[in-house]
């Protein structure tokens, strides 16, 4: 009788959430949080920013954990389709509660409406139009609602929805979509760090992007900083798939290429450091991995795309954003900023110290936790208390990765990833928002990716080991002085 063969069983090198982080971050994190409310419990958070603050750090590491150890011997398309709804179910129980959160503070159900309501109005004027048989909706938004060309990509995007759904709902359903999207940026990461620094590492990225609380949030907000993820993350797969690839050819450019395109009409920087990034991919790459023949096609490729979709629009861009960058505009900001009065009737002195030089060595890090409230019109930054904690000590891996592949010169077999990355925090260390989290979101899946790859070089590393040990010491010394400043600077203490 022959004997049955079992089938072998997919593996690969489990490095998940070791103990030596995952137990040390959640008891710093509690002991910053501790010392927070204890030295100024007149100003102690809300018990609902508090809960969730909490919740958040501990789903990352504790549900992270347990996620990676089930999961460590699924094939990879079993594992991708585990990893989305993984990712999706967390971000349905949010947009639920962010919901009804909404009309409880906000009086509504879009939550703060900074921006949005001005995007929703556009959007639905978009639809009339269409309804009417107008199509004419650039012209509609630019002369109506004064619309710019880098903001008519999120009005256009949530028309075709409404158009799809009709009046069933205006903020729910995007909610929704915010939540599937955003999902798959997760699988994006898996995919990119998959390529790039093994299985291991790709899934643990993947794991990082579903459960950081930071792109979950803005999920339940009508905020676009969910789309431009997402568009973000699909770029990077995309093109990064195409120059890893053995033949370049237009047809597999132009999906990525377009997706690139799309970014302009969300933010210009965006579209300026995609396209930036892929010329110094293909310029700068090593040989090994893009030969000569590959650079030529893939350059002209990506630059006739270019030029036809945006023509004189591009150069328009390119020249505001530099302007912007070598003007004396972030000081001017910073010094308004200091003299603005904030919803208690205080102003932050000290903002008018911050600017470039001050964000650029910080720049992996920002922006630190809040856990007082300085500021109670500051619902975002209670909200991500959690959130901005992980970002601050995952800065130690991004940072290791980037003097690693520095001083080895593997930076060379990463180019357009790196490029990508650094290019798009040289932006905003230059612009008026270096230190707000929101602009930060476009590019927290690839600080995800570096870290996880950081993480497994750390694992096998008992000095890297050891340096990181020193972080939670650092954190809970910067948690409280960050803390400290915002009320000093304010005048509250």
């Amino acid at each position: 009788m022959p004997r049955l063969r079992l089938k072998k069983r997919y593996y690969f090198p489990v490095i998940g959430y070791p103990k030596w982080i995952t137990n040390r971050a959640v008891a710093f994190f509690l002991i910053a949080f501790a010392l927070c409310s204890f030295l100024w419990s007149q100003y102690a958070m809300q018990t609902r920013f508090i809960v969730v603050s909490i919740v958040s750090v501990l789903l990352f590491f504790y549900l992270g954990e347990n996620f990676a150890r089930r999961h460590a011997y699924d094939y990879p398309k079993r594992y991708e389709r585990s990893l989305f709804l993984m990712a999706l179910s967390v971000r349905l129980v949010w947009i639920v509660w962010a919901y009804y959160f909404n009309i409880d503070y906000y009086g509504e159900a879009l939550g703060d409406g900074a921006d949005t309501t001005w995007y929703m109005p556009v959007a639905k004027a978009g639809v009339e139009a269409i309804k009417d048989g107008n199509y004419h909706l650039y012209d509609l938004w630019s002369n109506q609602w004064q619309a710019v060309f880098d903001d008519m990509g999120y009005p256009f995007w949530l028309m075709v929805e409404y158009l799809i759904v009709g009046e069933w709902s205006d903020v729910f359903v995007p909610f929704v979509v915010k939540a599937i999207v955003t999902s798959y940026c997760a699988v994006c990461m898996y995919h990119v760090g998959s390529r790039h620094f093994g299985e291991d590492a790709g899934r643990l990225a993947g794991v990082f992007t579903a459960l950081f609380p930071n792109l979950i949030y803005w999920c339940g907000t009508m905020f676009k900083e969910a789309e431009m993820v997402f568009l973000c993350s699909l770029f990077v797969d995309k093109m990064d798939k195409v120059l890893s690839e053995r033949n370049v050819t237009f047809v597999r450019v132009l999906p990525a290429a377009l997706v690139g395109l799309i970014l302009f009409f969300f933010r210009s920087a965006l579209g300026l450091v995609a396209f930036a990034s892929v010329l110094a991919g293909v310029v700068m790459t090593s040989s090994r991995i893009l030969d000569t023949g590959k650079k030529v096609m893939a350059g002209f490729l990506v630059a006739l795309v270019l030029f036809i979709g945006m023509g004189d629009s591009l150069r328009m861009q390119a020249t505001s954003a530099y302007n912007r960058a070598f003007s004396s505009e972030q000081e001017e900001n910073m010094a308004w900023r200091s003299r603005r009065v904030d919803a208690g009737g205080h102003q932050q002195s000290f903002a008018k110290y911050a600017g470039a030089v001050v964000f650029a060595p910080l720049i992996f890090t920002i922006p630190f936790p809040t856990m007082v409230e300085a500021n109670a019109s500051q619902v975002v930054q209670s909200f991500l208390s959690g959130g901005n904690y992980i970002k601050n000590i995952f800065s130690f891996f991004v940072i290791l990765v980037m003097f690693i592949m520095l001083f080895t010169r593997d930076w060379r077999n990463h180019v357009f990833i790196l490029s990508y990355t650094l290019g798009y925090l040289l932006v905003l260390v230059l612009s008026n928002f270096a230190q707000s989290g929101r602009f930060h979101i476009p590019i927290m899946p690839m600080l995800m990716l570096f870290a996880a790859y950081g993480v497994k070089i750390t694992n096998s590393t008992p000095k890297y080991k050891r340096w990181f040990a020193l972080v939670f010491f650092v954190e809970v010394a910067a948690c409280v002085g960050w803390n400290w400043f915002k009320l000093r600077g304010r005048g509250m203490i």
